[in-house]
């Protein structure tokens, strides 16, 4: 397994996680949190991606 996919597997395992956890019931601070911790996993999951973009468009080492 990729580790990338592996990362980005885990990530969106929280994001799921985290948002099943939305539908307990839970204070305004706990909801708080759980909303900035799925915001930061997307945010993460974008870099994550973006960066595979990076990688892909970079020229092949010719070797010479």
């Amino acid at each position: 397994m990729d580790a990338r996919f592996a990362l980005i597997q885990a990530h969106d395992d929280s994001i799921r996680r985290y948002r099943r956890l939305l539908n307990t019931p839970l204070t305004d601070l706990e909801r708080e949190y759980i909303e900035s911790r799925i915001s930061e996993k997307r945010l993460t999951l974008q870099s994550i991606r973006e960066a595979r973009g990076k990688v892909n468009a970079l020229p092949a080492n010719r070797g010479g």
